[in-house]
């Protein structure tokens, strides 16, 4: 008897690890922590468990949003992080960069489109909303 086994891919961990491994390349400091460790106060649903690398000697906060996420509730996360002299930089999958535009216009960030091939996580240009 052969059993199937599903393993179920954690797309926002697989991208966060990338994000990881690219400044630990460059020999900074990293540190991974959810929205809700990093901003004090209330964050709308959801947005408190959001993954975000922290490369703290840089000052910069890289939050990572899956397919599934509504990225205009990272707006106000956005703000209050650069409020406290922090860059931020939102990381969507290629396919939402237009909804991330739309979502997040004038918002004090950066955005990122990633994808997968065989070879990993890839990342593209920084891009303003």
């Amino acid at each position: 008897m052969a059993l199937l086994i599903e393993e179920t891919l954690d797309v926002a961990a697989h991208v966060t690890a990338g994000v990881v491994d690219a400044y630990t390349a460059r020999r900074e400091r990293v540190q991974q922590m959810s929205l809700g460790e990093l901003v004090d106060g209330a964050l709308p649903d959801g947005a408190a468990g959001v993954a975000a690398v922290v490369a703290g000697d840089m000052r910069i906060v890289e939050i990572v949003a899956d397919d599934e996420y509504d990225l205009e509730q990272l707006a106000s996360a956005t703000w209050a992080l650069a409020g406290r002299g922090w860059d931020v930089t939102v990381l969507v999958p290629c396919n939402r960069l237009g909804d991330a535009h739309s979502s997040l216009r004038a918002a004090p960030c950066q955005l990122q489109g990633w994808w997968f091939d065989e070879n990993g996580v890839w990342f593209g240009a920084h891009e303003t909303p």
